[in-house]
């Protein structure tokens, strides 16, 4: 009977987190994640504040703080939701018990889901951002607020340096990713 209480343990262990692909877990499941999330907030709770902060301050364009805005308001509200994931993983992980993975993946799911949906959104809104700052840039000028064509210059800078941003950051995980898949391919030939 103990032989087959101890496979039967270790094979309950092993479905209690089944559900949770590997990589993913001890990405999520970390203290490192929550930490880096936590830094990451500062770039949205920076557009939040300077979309708000020169909300009139942009004739050119008025509808540069407004993105700003939003995207910061999307941007916080994204990283807390991935915070809450982490911290389901975690508990999922450290607890390890069947009620507190079925809670954490309850959660996870759901979260998931809204993030899915959020992450749409936020692609369009990001395109409606590219035409707003983007349309404007041979002509606006940032030094004579009296101008139809000022705008504030932290405001269109800041607008404009976080598009750019987003761009190179892509580009860069699009490389990481070809090239991490490039390795797998390579060891997968190797055996």
């Amino acid at each position: 009977m103990n032989n087959e209480s101890g496979p039967s343990t270790t094979s309950d262990d092993e479905l209690k987190l089944k559900f949770i692909p590997g990589p993913l877990a001890a990405i999520l499941g970390s203290v490192y994640c929550l930490v880096i999330l936590c830094i990451l907030l500062v770039i949205p709770i920076l557009q939040l504040a300077i979309g708000a902060s020169f909300q009139n301050q942009c004739p050119v364009s008025p509808n540069i703080p407004t993105y700003l805005i939003v995207s910061g308001a999307c941007g916080i509200a994204t990283i807390v939701l991935t915070i809450i994931i982490t911290l389901a993983f975690i508990l999922c992980i450290k607890r390890g018990t069947a009620g507190a993975s079925i809670v954490s993946g309850c959660i996870i799911g759901l979260v998931c889901l809204i993030l899915f949906l959020m992450s749409f959104f936020l692609f369009a809104w990001f395109i409606v951002g590219n035409v707003w700052v983007f349309s404007v840039h041979s002509k606006v000028d940032l030094d004579n607020p009296f101008s139809p064509n000022y705008c504030q210059r932290t405001l269109y800078q800041f607008a404009f340096t976080i598009i750019i941003m987003t761009y190179v950051m892509s580009v860069i995980s699009c490389c990481c990713s070809c090239f991490r898949s490039c390795c797998e391919v390579g060891k997968a030939l190797k055996t």
